[in-house]
């Protein structure tokens, strides 16, 4: 079976995507299907250069976060 989202006239690309993740929503086996549509195909180390940099700002919210409740100033 094939999911598929239609664009509605006057809806946006954020708004399709997330109907399309309403769709697929908890199904694992649709993980990889949701990535590669979401983003269209991507190399390999595209796609690990992109992990890395969601990571690294994933850390640095994380450091901000622990220094506010520590009570340093930014």
């Amino acid at each position: 079976m094939a999911l598929v989202a239609k664009r509605k006239q006057g809806q946006s690309t954020q708004q399709l995507i997330s109907e399309f993740k309403k769709l697929t929503f908890e199904d694992p086996g649709l993980d990889r299907v949701r990535m590669v549509g979401m983003t269209g195909f991507l190399k390999p180390s595209k796609v690990r250069s992109i992990k890395m940099t969601e990571l690294r700002k994933a850390s640095a919210r994380i450091r901000r976060r622990n220094k506010r409740n520590a009570g340093f100033t930014k």
